[in-house]
Order: structure tokens, then C-alpha cells, then sequence
């Protein structure tokens, strides 16, 4: 892909369970604060935050390494959605609403211009969609202002599940589609990677096998 993602743009990152889609975007998320100039987040609503800096310092990711220590954060949603739940309150909350008010919020106060999501699907069981395409557009364009270069998690949906998303709108309003599969062959499964769509730059059309190096702590595509 010419000159990698463009700055600021939206993405989704897209495939079925076991595709790894949590551990591509953090490594996205890690390499570039690690041997760049910048500061992000990472945004969980399903799998814990201990249980995520486990899996990712286990892939040689470590969020406590002085390097990336203090420009790293993983905020997790998960045990309030959990708690909301319990007391019967998560219908009551506008989630969309809260959520672009606390991204706004760490924005200005820890200052981070790389965001992970995770995941999307997680995030539309908490939250009535009533007009999903302009709900979607609403977070979206929120991330844009806030000049932020954002990976949204989603799972593969709808009849044969070809569908990019929940509401199969999400591939649409983003800049960019990025799609993770697994092919099987016999007893050996391959993950691939594919660039559906990247406004703004150009990118090679198709599917390239990536495996990850624990050695350089980063995926390859070969």
C-alpha cells in the first residue's frame, strides 16, 4: 500500500473470530508509537484490560516497556457495561453520546491521535440504533474532528457472512476496509490480509498471507 494509512482516516478492520483482528490492530497501534512520534489508545468493550495486556506482552507486545509505557492506554468499558447491566441501567444511557463525550475527553487530555476500537459489535448491543447509517456516520465524523486515526473492530455479517459489519453500512461511511480471513487447506489454516478500500492512496488488490514475528513484534505479509 502506497505510503501506508493516511492520517486521520477511518477504518474498519473486519473478520471472523479467530482472525486475530485484536492482535493487527494493536500491533498497528504499538509499532507506531514505538518507532514513531505519536500516542494512542485502545478501546475494549469485551475482553478485559489485564487479560489484554496479557495476550499482547505474551506476543512480545509489552505495554509496560519504557518505550511505549507512557503513550499507550488501554481504557476498558467492559466492567461498566457490566455493572450498568446488573443495576438495569444500560438501556437508560445515550452510549453513543457518552462515548464521543469521553473520546473527546481523553483527547484533550491525554492528547493520543491513534485509536483502536473494540469492537463495534460489542458496542451495538449497549446502544438502540434507530437510523444506524446516521448513528455510524455520528461516532465516525466525531473521530475526524478529533483528528484521530481510528481502527473500528467489526465482525463478518449477514448471508454467508460477506457482510462488513452489523448494519453493512459501516464499510461505506469509513475511508478505509481492511479484511482478515482464514483459508483452510486440509489441516492447515493460512490467515490472510486484504486492503478492500483505502481512500487516497493507491493499494494492491487481493489477499496476502501474514504471520507474525515475535522476533521484530509485528506482523509480515509475504
Amino acid at each position: 500500500m502506497q505510503g501506508g494509512i493516511p492520517q486521520g482516516h477511518i477504518c474498519i478492520v473486519a473478520g471472523q473470530s479467530g482472525a486475530m483482528k485484536s492482535s493487527v490492530t494493536f500491533s498497528l497501534l504499538y509499532n507506531a508509537v514505538l518507532y514513531g512520534e505519536t500516542s494512542g489508545i485502545y478501546v475494549t468493550l469485551e475482553q478485559g484490560k489485564d487479560s489484554l495486556r496479557s495476550h499482547m506482552s505474551n506476543m512480545g507486545m509489552n505495554v509496560d516497556d519504557p518505550r511505549v509505557r507512557n503513550r499507550i492506554a488501554i481504557i476498558d468499558l467492559s466492567d461498566l457495561r457490566v455493572q450498568l447491566d446488573e443495576q438495569g441501567m444500560s438501556n437508560r444511557i445515550d452510549w453513543m453520546g457518552q462515548l464521543i463525550k469521553q473520546l473527546t475527553s481523553y483527547r484533550q487530555s491525554i492528547g493520543f491521535e491513534l485509536l483502536v476500537f473494540d469492537s463495534l459489535g460489542a458496542f451495538f448491543t449497549l446502544t438502540k440504533m434507530e437510523n444506524p447509517r446516521d448513528e455510524i456516520f455520528r461516532l465516525f465524523e466525531a473521530c475526524r474532528r478529533l483528528e484521530l486515526t481510528s481502527f473500528f473492530i467489526c465482525e463478518m455479517t449477514g448471508e454467508d457472512h460477506k457482510q462488513f459489519g452489523e448494519y453493512g453500512v459501516e464499510d461505506y461511511l469509513s475511508d478505509g476496509v481492511m479484511h482478515l480471513t482464514m483459508e483452510r487447506t486440509g489441516d492447515d489454516i493460512t490467515r490472510k490480509l486484504g486492503v478492500i478500500k483505502m481512500r487516497h492512496t493507491h493499494h494492491r488488490l487481493g489477499y496476502s498471507p501474514i504471520l507474525w514475528s515475535t522476533e521484530d513484534q509485528r506482523f509480515t505479509i509475504s
